[in-house]
């Protein structure tokens, strides 16, 4: 009996602390599959994704691959979603840069220095705020607002890629002129890259309905890779990233002008409403959508867990990621739960699995 309840009250503390440890103690090796394709195919995703974020936050490559990495194992062990795939975000990064860049002055090292303080000073505020339970701002956020959020989201992000799939040079920041951009520089396009861009496309929706078992996203970022490379397409000006160093991220400590304070002290508050908010929303909506609920109060500590490990890998602050959470969803990545949401996805994969059967016998 003693080793009874000692067994519940670990439980309880797990289920309250770090629900993802208790998740994993469930875990079904008959899910591994589905997960490991998944993982491939946000992988995919999230690495260029890091990427071209580091460019809008003004640090090299690999500190983009660093945020896309290590966050999310932090995140793993402390979240309530079972879906949300955390990892750099645009609004995020473009609040990074319009702070550090004036404090910076242009010094790179000092830049790097300021913003390992702001990544890290942006986790403390999160877990500050999940001790604090303050997840209850995430109750004014309608199923209305999710719904009109994510389709804005997929918009914009659809929008701001048109530029990079046709090869012509965007620099309109807001929408209505992104989209005027493409009818006024489609002729200045670069063919080679827009016929690579629009035959990957037509591959991984190929991919997606005839052989979904197989992460799409995945197979598209390979053949692309093998048909630049076979192809010389690089030297036909298709751009590519170049050399990437590699290894792990060395431990590095803030340093910074205590006259930086204030400025980092308000940055990092801002940086955890904007980067909260867009992250619950996706972590909500994916939740109604499969049946469950989330905590808002662990998903702040679990935010504030992921800006620290991020800031230790010295990385820049990172939220909830929409489109890699759609991906992970849409590639049927197992949930830790064993709930009514788990088996509605299941069994609704299983029906557009049977659809893709039918078009693609």
């Amino acid at each position: 009996m003693p080793n009874r309840r000692l067994l519940r009250r670990l439980r309880h503390l797990l289920q309250v602390s770090a629900p993802g440890l208790l998740a994993l103690s469930g875990y079904r090796p008959a899910w591994l599959p589905k997960d490991v394709a998944a993982g491939l195919s946000v992988a995919a995703i999230a690495l260029p994704v890091g990427i071209a974020y580091a460019d809008l936050a003004g640090v090299p490559p690999v500190i983009g691959m660093y945020s896309a990495i290590f966050p999310l194992f932090a995140y793993a062990l402390f979240a309530s979603s079972r879906q949300l795939m955390t990892g750099p975000d645009a609004a995020t990064c473009i609040l990074v840069a319009a702070t550090l860049a004036p404090l910076a002055n242009g010094d790179a090292a000092v830049y790097a220095s300021l913003l390992l303080a702001l990544t890290i000073m942006s986790g403390v505020f999160y877990v500050l705020a999940g001790a604090g339970r303050l997840g209850f701002m995430a109750n004014f956020l309608s199923q209305p607002i999710l719904t009109g959020y994510l389709n804005g989201i997929a918009l914009l992000i659809i929008v701001g890629q048109l530029p990079k799939l046709f090869g012509y040079s965007g620099s309109s920041p807001d929408f209505l002129g992104k989209v005027l951009e493409l009818f006024e520089r489609f002729g200045l396009s670069h063919w080679p890259t827009a016929i690579l861009g629009a035959a990957m496309l037509v591959l991984l929706m190929a991919v997606m309905r005839c052989l979904p078992r197989l992460p799409g996203a995945f197979v598209v970022v390979a053949v692309s890779i093998l048909l630049v490379k076979a192809l010389g397409l690089d030297q036909m000006g298709v751009a590519i990233l170049g050399e990437v160093p590699a290894g792990m991220p060395s431990l590095v400590l803030p340093s910074f002008d205590p006259a930086a304070f204030g400025d980092l002290f308000g940055a990092a508050a801002g940086l955890v409403l904007v980067s909260f908010t867009s992250g619950v929303l996706t972590a909500k909506s994916f939740a109604r959508r499969n049946g469950y609920e989330i905590n808002a109060n662990q998903e702040l500590i679990a935010f504030g867990a992921c800006n620290l490990a991020s800031g230790i890998a010295q990385g820049f602050p990172v939220t909830g990621a929409d489109s890699r959470t759609a991906v992970n969803n849409a590639m049927g990545g197992k949930d830790p739960g064993d709930g009514s949401g788990g088996r509605r996805r299941h069994a609704a994969g299983g029906h557009l699995r049977h659809r893709a059967a039918r078009l693609c016998p």
